[in-house]
């Protein structure tokens, strides 16, 4: 019998169309039942009991250990290398159990392979691809000044490893979230893929490393005191513009007119 809170491999289940219903009434769309596609796409991001979840999780736990085993043993330490290590392992783990699950719920229409996918810097935004580009390229800059500059050279060795592979994680959840077809079968659903988009690509937070640097400073001596100014300034600069990149998508424009599900039937009035 099947699960009632999580229903079977191949159905939304009962958190993913109750999510489903609750992200498209905040978007001014109420409806009694959501479609089955919107459940399986919406659903299997924001739904808390998403099927396969933790398998992807706990994955992404062990390749970070891995990670940060192999990174000692050739003598690169620091607790914040560490921790930047799993975020990014967790971030694109969880970016791919919304995919993996949205696939197992069954083949999804394809309305447009490339014409009718929005541009890059439409779902991105500016400040979003200026926090990307401080992130990484201000971070690597900042490796290699310590590097060349102060004893601390094991210090930038891993700094640069954990914004490298934080870089490669960010990067894999962008060019799928951006590249993958249109994935809709009408007005209604194409729309609900635009906003999907923007979703997916906010899985991606750059200047969280900036900031998860400084944790090494906090708790240790590692960082070399001269650079402390420069790394506050970065963590800034990277961490408040992708905050301002997410804000901007804060108020999405309203979903237009559409068939996203069984509307709600109105209450008759009986009072004659």
């Amino acid at each position: 019998m099947a699960d009632t809170m999580t229903g079977w491999p191949g159905e939304p289940g009962f958190d993913e169309i109750t999510a489903t219903r609750q992200w498209l009434g905040k978007r001014g769309i109420e409806v009694g039942e959501p479609s089955r596609l919107l459940s399986a796409r919406v659903g299997a991001r924001l739904s808390r009991r998403s099927p396969g979840r933790f398998r992807w999780l706990a994955g992404a736990a062990a390749l970070s250990i891995l990670l940060a085993v192999a990174y000692g043993s050739v003598g690169v330490h620091g607790d914040g290398i560490v921790l930047g290590l799993v975020c990014a392992s967790m971030e694109v783990a969880l970016w791919l159990s919304y995919r993996h699950r949205e696939r197992a719920l069954g083949p999804l229409p394809v309305m447009d392979r490339r014409s009718g996918r929005p541009s890059a810097f439409a779902i991105l935004g500016g400040w979003y691809v200026a926090s990307f580009v401080i992130t990484f390229g201000g971070g690597a800059a900042l490796a290699a000044a310590i590097h060349l500059t102060t004893p601390a050279k094991a210090y930038a060795q891993g700094l640069i490893a954990m914004l490298g592979w934080a870089a490669l994680c960010c990067a894999v959840i962008l060019i799928g979230t951006l590249r993958r077809p249109v994935y809709a079968e009408d007005t209604a659903s194409a729309a609900v893929d635009t906003e999907l988009r923007v979703l997916d690509s906010q899985a991606a937070v750059p200047g969280f490393y900036a900031v998860i640097i400084l944790y090494d400073r906090i708790v240790g001596d590692r960082v070399p005191g001269e650079f402390t100014g420069w790394l506050i300034a970065y963590a800034v600069l990277a961490f408040g513009t992708t905050v301002i990149g997410v804000w901007r998508h804060h108020r999405r424009p309203a979903l237009p007119p559409g068939d996203y599900g069984t509307p709600i039937r109105p209450v008759l009035d009986r009072s004659f």
